[in-house]
């Protein structure tokens, strides 16, 4: 059993978190304000869109070692591991820029950046930060498995930038416990389909695991949950 303490700080350090992000990303955003209008049709540099809008977040490096980074607790993600270079492909940032990241302190942009800009802001964080040789570009991404089933789509809305394309990401830092390794022997054993979906209904008190049963469906979470256990558990 979780104390009330242990809830209340963990609410607040979600809580904390998101306002810091809502605060750098609102103050950085007025500064530019008026220097541009989607409706004029001049696009501004993917460099440019980088340092007014992402690098208070991502670092002016793109390795989230940002000032902020110590308040989220979903780190900004850092565009030089090998793994972002894997996961990301270049329709996934698209989506992640124009919609948000849910559960994240990553908001639309598509108000702010006309579809032109945010491409241009992805391209330039792809050639610059992104270690995108040939050992991971010939890979064979899960992408296009995640984006094969409905379950997949939601997954990659709700649940990937913790748990990863693979299942099996363990973030360090301040999301203490670690997010679920789907992958591993043990948690394939301890976790039932009934368990797994009242988890992701309901969230996990002491944990990051927020409830998404406001923002989906029962078929839905029942989705994103028989995905999750045939993709990486191998159980249907």
């Amino acid at each position: 059993m979780y104390s009330a303490r242990t809830l209340i700080e963990t609410k607040m350090k979600q809580i904390s978190g998101l306002l810091l992000a809502s605060v750098l990303i609102i103050s950085s955003s007025s500064i530019f304000a008026g220097q541009h209008n989607k409706t004029t049709g001049s696009a501004r540099s993917g460099a440019t869109i980088y340092h007014d809008y992402c690098s208070v977040c991502h670092g002016d490096k793109g390795d989230g070692q940002s000032r902020a980074r110590n308040s989220f607790l979903v780190p900004p993600r850092n565009y030089t591991t090998p793994e972002a270079a894997l996961e990301l492909t270049r329709e996934r940032m698209i989506h992640s820029v124009t919609n948000g990241r849910p559960g994240t302190a990553m908001i639309s942009w598509k108000t702010a950046l006309s579809a032109k800009e945010i491409e241009a802001v992805v391209e330039y964080v792809r050639s610059t930060f992104m270690k995108l040789g040939s050992n991971t570009t010939n890979r064979t991404r899960p992408t296009a498995k995640l984006l094969s089933s409905r379950g997949g789509v939601l997954y990659m809305d709700a649940c990937v930038m913790c748990h990863g394309e693979t299942g099996a990401r363990q973030i360090t830092g301040r999301m203490q416990p670690p997010p679920r390794d789907f992958t591993s022997p043990a948690v394939i054993a301890e976790l039932t389909r009934n368990r797994m979906i009242s988890s992701v209904t309901n969230g996990r008190p002491g944990t990051a695991m927020r409830p998404y049963g406001d923002m989906y469906s029962k078929s839905d979470i029942e989705a994103i949950v028989d995905f999750i256990r045939e993709a990486f558990m191998n159980k249907k």
